[in-house]
């Protein structure tokens, strides 16, 4: 593999370990994203990234529940393959806004089940309202990214260009 494309996939692997992720997890996000084939085996990964088997089977998990990547079957083969996924940037946010209110949800009823006021009362108020809050405030954005993407996608594309020139 070209030298560029091992740097990208270190990147992202310290990207995502900044995001909370593990560093695996973005190695093989950036795999995905480089190796120029729809999908990929488990196999391919695993020798690309030069990592155990079981590295690899949690790692594809995580990408896999995170929406960022899908497990694909071929007709006949008894293999599982990987490729980044083709599910709507929408609606994986839109996933994403179930576990905040979930979060809320859990933080509220943490709040109720505590027998007095305190600081911790007032913090589990604030998180839970945002949680709701940045949930309601995303739906809107989805739904004017859906309208509006192949604009909104063209005027960003565009001012990157004038940027890099």
């Amino acid at each position: 593999m070209e030298n560029e494309k091992l740097m990208y996939i270190e990147e992202c692997g310290l990207l995502f370990d900044k995001l909370g992720l593990t560093r695996m997890a973005g190695r093989a996000f950036g795999y995905l994203v480089v190796c120029d084939e729809d999908h990929v085996s488990f196999d391919q990964i695993r020798e690309a990234l030069k990592a155990s088997k079981g590295s690899i089977s949690g790692t594809m998990k995580q990408l896999v529940q995170t929406g960022m990547a899908e497990a694909v079957s071929l007709p006949g083969d008894r293999k599982t393959y990987y490729r980044i996924s083709r599910v709507k940037i929408g609606d994986m946010i839109r996933k994403r806004i179930g576990q905040f209110i979930e979060l809320a949800d859990a933080l509220e009823k943490g709040n109720d089940l505590k027998e007095q006021d305190d600081d911790t009362s007032d913090w589990l108020k604030e998180a839970s309202t945002f949680h709701y809050w940045i949930g309601d405030q995303l739906d809107g954005i989805i739904k004017q990214w859906e309208n509006e993407k192949q604009q909104i996608i063209h005027q960003y594309h565009e001012k990157r260009e004038k940027q890099h020139n």
